[in-house]
């Protein structure tokens, strides 16, 4: 190595673009320097394709455009830039709303026609992919339904060590009911030894994903409508709501009693194994603007400030990149939404997970930064800072 590139490396370690003990590895066939370095597995993230055989429209707030059909190109072009990676992925995960609502008013078998193209496009990526469900998933399919698809990835297998949540998740033992609310769809899965992800139900109680006979369906509409006066469709709208309480509308929802205490023993589980524990979910928990927050928020983040091993949560819903940390110091980002991504750029990620930080490269308008973890309890009220304006890495489109 030429004492020219030794110092320019020592410089982006002293300022902090670079962990310093990054391994670099020097080209010598060209002049130009090629820092690489090897993790221990890399992982691609989207979030919100919310596809559709249909124009373009603005969203429900009429604040965005959403171009419904420019999102399955989106998929196939992750899922190709993925494949000719050279620190492929050896998997991927969609953070939620694979499919849009639309899709089911021209009944079920258009939504099944356009969950099967999409998947189509998801199928073209050399690896299993995990499918985090969102609200307008739950628009289109029962939870059961949901449960009897390729969107249940709680038994994924393959290149991903999955582990299930209870006994339920067993094919031979049936749903109690037609709703499928016995079926658990969070889980875990180690991809290494040294990681824990755990995938979060975010709409374990709530009012659009349990049918309406069902016992969760009535006690989720009597934590909405103890907050929000509206009635019917209008429980979608936040009007007559202030500040947090913004949150208690129909398209959101909460993780239940059941699914906390999992989530407590995983964390303590992973504890034990000093595993580091990366979070994925649909609905935020922290950034995101209020009428986008999980129902139960600070219950969950309460229970998660009891443990250090947490590095992140990665979470969809908002459409809109944010990335915030909380006062237990938990990372929390917010994936872009594919479907209001202007044609001709892309939204989605490659994660290069190495010891004790990660790298996301991101593409189109999703940034590239490095992130550290563990994270240091943080002083109550201390002002949090942006990576993507500390120290991202250069980034792709």
């Amino acid at each position: 190595m030429s004492s020219r590139l030794w110092h320019y490396l020592h410089s982006l370690q002293i300022y902090g673009r670079v962990p310093a003990n990054r391994v670099y590895c020097v080209s010598h066939q060209t002049m130009t320097t090629n820092i690489t370095s090897c993790p221990l597995f890399s992982f691609g993230v989207l979030a919100d394709v919310q596809y559709a055989d249909i124009p373009n429209r603005l969203n429900f707030a009429k604040t965005s455009m959403r171009y419904y059909r420019n999102s399955i190109k989106l998929v196939h072009q992750a899922a190709l830039t993925w494949n000719q990676d050279s620190r492929k992925p050896s998997f991927a995960v969609h953070l939620g709303d694979l499919i849009d609502g639309f899709n089911n008013r021209e009944g079920k078998a258009n939504s099944e026609k356009a969950l099967r193209d999409i998947l189509t496009e998801f199928d073209k990526f050399d690896g299993p992919v995990h499918h985090i469900l969102g609200n307008h998933d739950f628009y289109n399919f029962t939870r059961k339904e949901l449960w009897d698809s390729r969107l249940n990835t709680t038994q994924l297998t393959g290149k991903v060590n999955v582990e299930d949540t209870t006994t339920s998740h067993n094919p031979t033992n049936p749903p109690e009911n037609e709703c499928g609310c016995s079926n658990k769809l969070y889980y875990k899965f180690n991809p290494h030894p040294d990681f824990c992800f755990v995938v979060l139900d975010t709409y374990d109680i709530s009012g659009c994903s349990h049918l309406q006979q069902c016992p969760h369906y009535e006690e989720a509409l009597k934590i909405l409508c103890a907050v929000n006066k509206n009635t019917g469709y209008e429980l979608n709208s936040p009007t007559g709501l202030e500040g947090k309480e913004r949150r208690y509308v129909l398209y959101n929802g909460g993780v239940g009693k059941e699914q906390l205490q999992w989530l407590r023993n995983v964390l303590e589980e992973a504890t034990r194994k000093q595993q580091t524990v990366f979070i994925l979910d649909h609905i935020p928990m922290f950034g995101a603007t209020d009428q986008c927050l999980l129902w139960n928020y600070e219950e969950v983040l309460e229970t998660l400030g009891e443990f250090d091993c947490v590095a992140a949560i990665l979470s969809g819903h908002t459409h809109t990149y944010n990335y915030g940390e909380d006062t237990n110091g938990i990372r929390h980002i917010i994936f872009p939404g594919i479907v209001e991504a202007t044609p001709g750029t892309n939204a989605f990620a490659t994660i290069d997970v190495y010891s004790d930080y990660c790298d996301i490269r991101g593409y189109g308008q999703m940034p590239s930064f490095t992130l550290r973890y563990p994270v240091c309890n943080k002083t109550m009220g201390e002002e949090c800072t942006d990576p993507t304006k500390e120290t991202s890495v250069q980034a792709t489109s």
